[in-house]
């Protein structure tokens, strides 16, 4: 978010600062108040609001919501799918002929991901920083418009350690998209609107990976050899120009924040209205960020706690992404086939990512549903680790039942905004530490439980991911209660 307000569009800062904090006292954190109005509207309403939260609003709420969804909604989703589709293009190309043609060994997949990890790591905390200081609407695409670039030019490495460079860079830039999108829709949707949001911004990963299994799938079988390039880098070439048209959209359609947007497509009393919701809601708008704030952040129980739990988070999650090196292990599946049964596993993780965001939203809590999606999962990594290798049926439910976690990510994001709705620039940098501290562990663990050279047998892997999933239990238990007993105004 811009730190400095236009003087054209918004709020006198001190009756915002004065507003804020009145309203802030007001607000819960883990449940949404109804007004009494509410709380008689009809039936009908209610579960029509419950299915899509715009229905019970003013015509004028509504067609302000309806433009964010259009606009920042859209971008959001297209802008995450290309990432994912550039983030994950290199597990497809290593069982479609890249692992052969550049004489991939052992750990050489891990290390791709290591060494994009490790950009990604390094880019977290900078581009959150560049966020509070460069307008989002010119951030956050420009960084997706270089690294488009760079993944076209992966399709010309040569060797291991080419590729290993790029994937740095790329994720490096890559950091700026997951924590600055969810600082973004923080900032412009309240509790009762943002879990859907936020989790439908989730499953356009899942549908980048779908898709990205299909094209591999489509490039294998029609593309392979043509101009002298291999599917697998036609595979580069094709997710790299998806992104360029993406990243022009973006220049228009974020609108930074309310009371500092300078989007065509707003009226001033669109940013009025925009604004409002905010304040009513304790959301203060983004100020200077100085390094008190950042010592008063630190001494605060969410950034550590929330490090702990999306730390098990990503490192649960894991698991799935080397369901298609079991697959191609086993050698029961041709690589066209191969690239395309995870495609099953993202469609249940669109499903159950969807699920946990309308029921959330309807129930007004966060913490039941990331419980019940580590359960869910847990179920599919007890099955891998106790289940024989042979039988099939039961191996193939339990690496599907992997999948269905994901959706929590989006849901401990979520919980993070509505904590800290006292201060844009404390939940900015504290999902920048988050997502450091989770990626961190991620470019070292998985070396050490995912050996690529062990497929189809991660005996290690499964039992890790079901002792993260129950810890990830464990710390939402833990930051309920500390929410309730110390919750942090200020």
């Amino acid at each position: 978010m811009n730190i400095s307000p236009s003087p054209s569009n918004s709020l006198n800062q001190q009756d915002v600062d004065g507003k804020h904090a009145a309203v802030h006292e007001r607000t819960t954190t883990d449940d949404y108040d109804e007004s009494p109005q509410q709380q008689r509207r009809p039936l009908k309403k209610r579960i029509l609001a419950v299915l899509w939260d715009t229905f019970d609003k003013s015509p004028e709420e509504r067609k302000l919501i309806g433009k964010l969804d259009w606009w920042i909604l859209s971008y959001c989703c297209i802008a995450y799918f290309v990432k994912y589709l550039d983030q994950t293009n290199v597990s497809n190309a290593y069982v479609s002929g890249m692992k052969e043609d550049l004489n991939m060994t052992g750990n050489d997949l891990n290390y791709l991901s290591t060494f994009w990890t490790v950009g990604y790591i390094i880019g977290q905390l900078p581009s959150q920083i560049i966020i509070t200081k460069v307008r989002p609407s010119i951030w956050l695409p420009t960084a997706e418009l270089i690294w488009s670039f760079i993944v076209i030019g992966m399709a010309g490495a040569k060797d291991v350690k080419t590729l290993c460079g790029l994937r740095f860079i790329v994720g490096m830039l890559e950091a700026s998209a997951y924590p600055g999108i969810m600082t973004l829709l923080g900032s412009w949707y309240t509790p009762m609107e943002l879990g859907k949001r936020a989790c439908i911004f989730q499953a356009s990963s899942s549908a980048a990976q779908m898709f990205s299994g299909y094209l591999q799938a489509a490039l294998y079988s029609g593309m392979d050899g043509r101009s002298g390039l291999r599917a697998w880098q036609w595979l580069f070439v094709f997710d790299g120009i998806i992104g360029i048209p993406i990243c022009l959209y973006g220049y228009w359609a974020i609108p930074d924040s309310p009371n500092s947007s300078k989007a065509r497509w707003l009226k001033p009393e669109d940013l009025q209205m925009a604004n409002d919701r905010m304040l009513k809601q304790g959301r203060a708008p983004m100020k200077k960020l100085t390094w008190g704030i950042i010592r008063r952040v630190m001494s605060t129980w969410h950034v550590y706690l929330f490090c702990a739990i999306f730390i098990a988070h990503v490192l649960g999650i894991k698991i799935y992404s080397y369901f298609n090196l079991w697959l191609k292990a086993t050698g029961r599946w041709s690589t066209e086939e191969v690239n395309i049964i995870p495609s099953a596993g993202y469609g249940l993780q669109i499903a159950c990512t969807l699920t946990y965001a309308w029921t959330s939203d309807a129930i007004g809590l966060r913490w039941p549903l990331i419980i019940a999606a580590c359960l869910v999962s847990i179920i599919g990594t007890i099955i891998l680790s106790v289940w024989p290798e042979d039988n099939l049926a039961a191996m193939m439910t339990g690496w599907l039942l992997t999948f269905c976690e994901t959706g929590a990510g989006a849901l401990i994001i979520t919980w993070i905004n509505e904590l800290l709705s006292y201060s844009a620039e404390h939940r900015a940098l504290v999902i920048g530490v988050v997502e450091t501290a989770a990626f961190t562990f991620q470019a070292w663990v998985p070396l050490f439980i995912y050996n690529t050279g062990d497929a189809p047998h991660f005996p290690i892997g499964y039992e890790m991911a079901t002792m993260f999933f129950a810890i990830e239990i464990v710390l939402t238990l833990v930051i309920l209660y500390l929410s309730k007993r110390y919750p942090i105004t200020h």
